[in-house]
């Protein structure tokens, strides 16, 4: 039987032999998990992560980030042993997709980060909030059950994935100025339309001072013609206006070509507004308001009409230009009802059909036959 040096067979009979073995088993147990934790540290760390090219963005936006402290794993890995474990395991998943080459871009979590990571650090009864005069209440939040990535998405790498900053997979450009410019803060912390679009999702109130102790009202709001003069301003510099009105949550989807309109019709604040009908829209306006577009224009309509009827997404009111005006000088059933003889004529087209069935009332007020009537029953 060959000889293996100090493994050379033992004789367990003998007490002496046995702590022998019993020592060496142990110390090969200890070299093993001394290993196995150099190389677990080492694999836990930002550095290492930073080893693999397709990584540099998500590590140069992390030294630039408020988070620069905190190890990768503290938060891509949930609180546990055994989730320590899986996320270990799927990480051969990850390296064998690397070697590969068979990653998709950009690269992306799979699941959000849990709130039991961040409370780990962080507690839902906070004091402060990022500027002096914002409420906001992170208990109640996380009593209705938001997530606080919801708020937080950008906090540690600026969104740069859903940004598709990385989709091209140029990773050349980054370097630690690149990263600390797409940190800039206007991609890493919450915007004013984050916390509306949610609010507005969950039918909860969008007033000012439900998040802001303290509201300053421009000078130029206080005029007393501002409510009906604002647009002006706003079709000079619709920049001033989104300020403050920045939640514009669908502009993208009206059909209009018109910058103020896309703007009113896709902002929740102005769209709530110019759903109530004008002062001006005396009860006299269908037969009015042709002297008003002919002085002033078509274009200031527009804001809240359209040409024509469009779909939901269009978010203009119910009245539309054709539907009184069709475009062939006629009515709106579309056909040439008003012509030059029209006033000798529509007696008998109202007296056959009616003045409901014929739309009269879509563009005349009740009140508009007796205009004529009643001048010629007195002559």
């Amino acid at each position: 039987m060959p000889k293996w040096g100090m493994f050379k067979k033992l004789n367990t009979a003998n007490t002496e032999a046995r702590l022998k073995a019993f020592i060496m088993v142990c110390g090969l147990l200890i070299l093993i998990i001394l290993s196995l934790a150099g190389t677990l540290k080492a694999t836990m760390s930002a550095e290492f992560c930073f080893n693999c090219h397709v990584m540099a963005p998500e590590y140069y936006t992390w030294t630039a980030s408020s988070h620069r402290q905190i190890a990768c794993t503290g938060c891509h890995i949930e609180p546990g042993l055994g989730n320590f474990v899986t996320h270990k395991l799927s990480a051969i998943k990850d390296v064998t997709l690397y070697f590969t080459g068979t990653y998709e871009l950009p690269i992306k979590m799979s699941t959000k980060i849990k709130d039991d990571i961040c409370t780990q650090c962080h507690s839902i009864n906070r004091g402060i909030t990022p500027s002096g005069d914002l409420i906001i209440p992170h208990d109640t939040h996380a009593a209705k059950k938001v997530q606080c990535v919801e708020c937080h998405s950008g906090v540690a790498h600026g969104n740069i994935a859903a940004r598709q900053i990385t989709a091209d997979g140029n990773y050349q450009v980054w370097n630690p100025e690149y990263g600390h410019k797409q940190m800039n803060k206007t991609y890493a912390e919450p915007k004013m339309n984050t916390c509306l679009a949610c609010h507005i999702k969950r039918n909860v109130t969008q007033k000012c001072e439900a998040c802001h102790t303290s509201i300053s009202e421009p000078l130029d709001h206080k005029v007393k013609n501002w409510n009906s003069s604002h647009g002006l301003k706003a079709r000079g510099d619709l920049e001033y206006c989104n300020k403050c009105h920045s939640y514009s949550l669908n502009a993208k989807d009206v059909p209009v070509q018109d910058a103020a309109a896309r703007y009113a019709r896709g902002n929740e604040f102005c769209y709530n507004c110019h759903q109530i009908r004008p002062t001006v829209h005396s009860e006299d306006w269908k037969i009015v308001h042709k002297t008003q577009t002919l002085n002033g224009g078509i274009s200031g309509c527009l804001i809240c009409h359209d040409y024509n009827q469009d779909g939901p997404r269009a978010k203009a009111v119910p009245a539309f230009c054709a539907k009184c005006h069709d475009g062939a000088g006629g009515g709106g059933d579309g056909t040439k009802t008003h012509t030059p003889n029209w006033r000798k004529l529509h007696p008998s087209v109202v007296k056959e059909h009616g003045a409901t069935n014929r739309g009269c009332w879509d563009c005349h007020d009740t009140t508009h036959c007796s205009k004529c009537h009643l001048n010629q029953l007195k002559n």
